[in-house]
């Protein structure tokens, strides 16, 4: 059998393979002995057990791309994962040699952690000439690169304070230029944006322009943005699958239309391993592995998708069918004392057809000839 024939055997089986915890033991020894290491401390039969589930089917690729990872079960492992403050499973940490612990809480799927691991690796800043430069600002789904002239030592130190605070997430590169002002430039690789800024005095000027540069169209939905997401005023159009492949499918799929809708409506994927009980919800069968719902957080009302088959166009009717009041909705959680609010839920988002353009419904039309007045123009550019 030849080479390029076995590996991608061997790849798979070792992606059936699931957890191969360490014992105490070795878990320690590999602590001491490995310069770093990766560690997924997990406890099956607690409230998080599903995560952990989740988890256990990309671990054995963390494995093949860092091999410094290793996992523990913390209920055969009770005393070390105490000495290292496990309380939550499952939990995923880089450690070093001098002490230092690095948390990850991103979304838990191998290519997403090995980035993690490779951004603490190198240095918060990484050290760039203009070659390297052109080449550094795709290594990773979001990067900034400070050009900075050596006089500007405050600008230097603010981003070199920022990259130590987002190393985790984001790559940063500097480079030293003639002359100032400076500049940043941000890359947006995962959605092919671009953001460049020379107004810096502001002490939050740059970390407002990180913010803008690295909001994703279609987020994964965490633990560490769910709050986010929830509180920014918008809508939330949900798509949640068991399917690894489907929710990065959909990811690419759905961005046209994401742009399309960004000022009124957030498009986010959603694991099932890790929030089996949120298609139940917002009204959809609490056994669903697949499906969509849209949600108003700011008055608690739902839209199931009930269509056969879930594609773009159809999410796209669904959402068209709400703005016009011609779709149920659920109440989440307690309902509200407003007996009108269905109505009052989508009334300011706009229906799209396919270019993008706004579409006028027999709505917009009774209210322009009451009115007299034209409904200005809206524009969707990032």
């Amino acid at each position: 059998m030849s080479l390029k024939t076995l590996l991608p055997l061997l790849a798979l089986t070792g992606a059936g393979l699931g957890w191969q915890h360490k014992t105490e033991t070795e878990a320690r020894d590999a602590l001491k002995a490995n310069e770093h290491s990766l560690v997924a401390s997990t406890f099956v039969n607690t409230d998080n057990s599903d995560a952990s589930t989740a988890l256990e089917k990309h671990w054995s690729a963390v494995e093949d791309a860092v091999p410094a990872a290793l996992s523990v079960d913390c209920s055969t492992s009770a005393s070390l994962c105490s000495e290292h403050d496990v309380a939550s499973y499952p939990a995923i940490r880089l450690y070093r040699q001098d002490g230092m612990k690095h948390h990850y809480r991103g979304p838990r799927k191998a290519s997403e952690i090995t980035a993690f691991v490779r951004r603490m690796l190198r240095p918060a800043v990484v050290p760039l000439d203009s070659k390297a430069a052109k080449s550094f600002n795709k290594d990773d789904d979001v990067v900034l690169i400070a050009h900075m002239a050596e006089s500007e030592t405050s600008l230097r130190e603010r981003f070199t304070e920022m990259a130590g605070r987002y190393r985790d997430r984001y790559a940063f590169g500097l480079t030293t230029i003639d002359e100032a002002p400076g500049r940043i430039a941000c890359y947006n690789n995962a959605d092919g944006a671009f953001h460049m800024t020379s107004e810096l005095d502001e002490v939050d000027s740059m970390e407002k322009m990180l913010k803008k540069c690295a909001s994703q169209l279609v987020p994964r939905l965490t633990r560490r943005n769910e709050a986010k997401y929830l509180s920014s005023g918008k809508s939330l159009t949900y798509f949640f699958s068991t399917v690894e492949e489907n929710l990065d499918s959909w990811t690419s799929a759905v961005k046209p239309m994401a742009k399309q809708y960004h000022e009124y409506i957030t498009f986010v994927t959603v694991d099932l391993g890790e929030y089996p009980d949120m298609p139940s919800l917002f009204g959809l069968p609490p056994d669903a592995t697949e499906g969509v719902a849209v949600y108003n957080p700011a008055v608690g009302l739902a839209f199931p998708f009930k269509g056969d088959k879930i594609t773009v166009d159809a999410v796209a009717q669904h959402i068209a069918d709400i703005s016009e009041g011609n779709a149920d909705a659920w109440q989440v959680g307690e309902p509200t004392a407003d007996e009108e609010i269905v109505e009052q839920v989508m009334e300011e988002v706009p229906v799209k057809g396919r270019d993008g353009s706004e579409v006028e419904t027999e709505e917009t039309k009774e209210a322009t000839k009451e009115t007299g007045e034209e409904k200005p123009e809206i524009h969707d550019e990032l």
